[in-house]
């Protein structure tokens, strides 16, 4: 049932989409902000709909106060900013938790929770609500954004959890996972410590964990074009984990 909104908020400003490091989504051209009655059994929560306005489109966050977004939609640029809204694409996918932020006609999404000591994330098309990619992130900035017309490029640390333990398999898995990524064997870390570190802490489940796939972090340049995502290593340091 469709609940009553009892305060509404309207800020109107040019909303900084830049990251810790500089690295800057689009702002908005206005940004709608509506309080959701409270919740009496999560007092705490601050229910609210945040409406994103870009030129060309719109991005609608319910946040209950729970972990992920309610609901996350692409609507028109002047829909109202209400809970349920005519003709909105509703972005149903486990991966996106809430809004990141917007390049050109590209809607980033994140996860609610990282995950192997990534953040995942996905990107859309705000035109078509059609899902593009999804990759995962060290950290939570991209190192540069450049988008145009159905072109995008990201530059970033990605966090890769290879099928295989670096570890116990040596070669071979080095082999499987320069396949998948193109990294060069001199680019592939020394997985030795981590697991060591693992091990040491739970040394009853050593066996277990010299198996558990390796998590390669590297710094990559993704690049999506008609319909296309080609990822190329870049120079830079690269490390290996356990996974969570």
């Amino acid at each position: 049932m469709k609940r009553t909104v009892t305060a509404s908020v309207i800020v109107a400003a040019f909303v900084a989409g830049a990251s810790a490091n500089g690295v800057a989504f689009d702002k908005p051209i206005k940004v709608d902000v509506v309080a959701l009655p409270k919740d009496e059994l999560n007092p705490d929560a601050k229910p609210k709909i945040t409406c994103s306005r870009y030129p060309a489109f719109m991005v609608k966050e319910v946040d209950l106060g729970e972990v992920g977004a309610e609901k996350l939609a692409l609507l028109a640029a002047d829909a109202p900013c209400e809970r349920t809204s005519e003709r909105e694409r509703v972005i149903a996918d486990d991966t996106a938790g809430y809004l990141m932020g917007v390049s050109g006609g590209f809607v980033f999404f994140r996860a609610a929770d990282g995950w192997s000591g990534g953040l995942p994330f996905v990107v859309y098309d705000a035109a078509t609500g059609e899902r593009l990619l999804d990759d995962s992130l060290d950290g939570d900035d991209f190192a540069a954004i450049r988008s145009g017309k159905a072109e995008l490029t990201l530059d970033f640390r990605r966090v890769y959890t290879a099928s295989c333990s670096l570890y116990l398999e040596g070669t071979g898995c080095a082999k499987a996972i320069a396949a998948e990524t193109g990294l060069a064997p001199k680019q592939l870390p020394d997985c030795a410590a981590a697991y060591k570190a693992e091990i040491k802490r739970s040394p009853d489940h050593a066996s277990e964990i010299e198996k558990l796939p390796s998590v390669v972090v590297y710094p990559v340049e993704l690049v999506y074009a008609a319909g296309d995502t080609t990822r190329r290593p870049m120079d830079g340091l690269t490390t290996c984990k356990t996974p969570d």
